[in-house]
């Protein structure tokens, strides 16, 4: 079944219909992270330049953009960010200073949003800030690609009906990978999974999975929160722990060593969605 979903992926992402009536003079639509890049330039074809503020293998929690991509800002006529990533929060303002005209979609608007943190008062839990990491459910992906599909055509009527199609498609890729992640996860019968900086909630949430993160409130455990994660990991008979290559792997290998299990390199981040994700799910339910 496995290899099948990858061909049909593979061909629908490689037979995209073709957009040789647009102008050749192509306007720019600057994007937060590469996995928004991904949708834009599924929908949007070859009609737009696309920018990418946070460079592969950097951090979007605290990357600080150059002057470079502060000046690129004045050449874009759109912009589409996440609304709760790190250096959004802290960025974006003097980013749009730069092109107070630009054109800006923040796709967390019509998300079903996850509290990032928590913490407890006697019988009372208090939730603190956002977690941003939507992008990575299909369910999510789908709102994200109808939410672009509306601002490309909002600000380009003209070419509705060729980023109509080109949603179309790309919703069909965004169902069927619904599908291949969900069969993988029943399947396999998985219940969690253990991962060093928690970018899976809304996967866990929207397929019934407990995500065990090892970095709590954007800070490393302590020695005896390490014990527990370890005793955890044992109990749950966790056999994998997640870890973003942006992020320094020492405490998830120390867990996976203590626990007998692996330490596994995911990349959520990446450009190619449909693999990134794909991957992600084939690693949770042992397929890889």
């Amino acid at each position: 079944m496995k290899n099948l979903s990858f061909a049909f992926l593979i061909f629908l992402l490689m037979s995209g219909c073709t957009n040789s009536g647009l102008s050749s003079d192509k306007e720019v639509i600057t994007v937060s992270i590469e996995p928004f890049s991904f949708f834009v330039k599924e929908i949007a074809g070859s009609a737009y330049e696309v920018n990418i503020i946070v460079p592969s293998g950097a951090s979007p929690a605290t990357y600080e953009p150059p002057p470079s991509v502060v000046r690129s800002m004045s050449n874009s006529d759109m912009l589409v960010i996440n609304g709760y990533l790190g250096f959004e929060m802290a960025w974006i303002d003097r980013l749009i200073k730069a092109n107070p005209g630009v054109k800006t979609l923040k796709l967390s608007d019509n998300q079903d949003l996850i509290a990032a943190d928590s913490h407890r008062h006697g019988d009372i839990i208090h939730y603190t800030g956002v977690d941003p990491h939507f992008w990575v459910s299909p369910a999510a992906a789908a709102i994200i690609a109808r939410d672009i599909r509306d601002f490309l055509i909002s600000n380009n009527p003209e070419r509705k009906e060729v980023f109509n199609d080109n949603y179309l498609r790309l919703d069909s890729i965004i169902t069927h990978t619904d599908k291949y992640v969900s069969s993988l996860i029943e399947q396999s019968g998985a219940e969690a999974f253990m991962i060093f900086h928690p970018s899976l909630t809304y996967l866990a949430r929207d397929y019934g999975l407990e995500q065990i993160p090892v970095e709590m409130e954007g800070k490393e455990p302590s020695p005896s929160e390490l014990k527990r994660l370890i005793d955890k990991g044992r109990e749950r008979q966790i056999d994998a722990i997640f870890v973003q290559r942006e992020f320094d792997r020492t405490n998830a290998d120390l867990i996976a060593r203590e626990i007998g299990a692996e330490a596994i390199v995911i990349d959520p981040l990446s450009s190619n969605w449909v693999n990134s994700v794909s991957e992600i799910a084939e690693y949770i339910a042992g397929e890889k």
